[in-house]
């Protein structure tokens, strides 16, 4: 285990305890699904209110902070949502039989050309609660070795750049970085060096 996350867990102890409801669940029921993504519906009764959630499942996701030099590698892909481009680190989808590290590399190597080794955990969260099931687990490496020229490739990356983190920390600030694997990568790698 990193210094990081022994640093985090004891942090953990400054949180007060506070007792969780105990809700009765409905099973779930599927209302739509196809290969990568389903929704389902789950009533709750809590004591004094009811709620229905409505979780969408993607599945888990891995991305990679690649370092090299001090600058991270970013690549820029079209999103639907935004109408445009976002600037993003490499990651996607884990697919079955592959481990998040596995498929951080794997998506690393398809998007840029660039192969990273010795993968460090640096964060894994989940972006919704209550209505999103997708753990992301993001990793970093600063043993990045370029396998083949990069191609731009629309359904993969449309180019990519090498910018410094502290530039990427002001990305973030700017939200000219919006994509939330990619700030939560990008904050958390520079809060790890800070504590090297």
């Amino acid at each position: 285990m990193s210094d990081h996350s022994t640093k985090t867990k004891d942090a953990s102890s400054v949180l007060p305890s506070v007792k969780s409801p105990s809700p009765r669940f409905s099973a779930p029921v599927v209302m739509h699904s196809n290969p990568l993504e389903s929704v389902s519906h789950v009533h709750a009764e809590f004591n004094g209110f009811t709620k229905d959630y409505y979780v969408v499942e993607f599945g888990p996701r891995a991305g990679i902070v690649a370092v090299s030099e001090g600058k991270v590698l970013l690549t820029a892909q079209y999103r639907f949502l935004i109408k445009g481009v976002a600037w993003e680190i490499p990651g996607g989808r884990v697919d079955d039989g592959e481990t998040p590290v596995e498929a951080a590399q794997r998506e690393c190597l398809e998007e840029t050309g660039f192969f990273c080794t010795d993968l460090k955990p640096l964060i894994s969260f989940r972006p919704g609660l209550d209505n999103v099931e997708n753990l992301n687990s993001i990793f970093y490496s600063e043993s990045v070795e370029e396998r083949r020229p990069f191609a731009p490739d629309p359904a993969e990356a449309l180019a990519i750049a090498w910018i410094p983190i502290e530039e990427c920390v002001a990305l973030v600030l700017e939200q000219k970085l919006i994509d939330c694997l990619t700030v939560s990568a990008v904050l958390a790698y520079r809060c790890q060096t800070e504590q090297r």
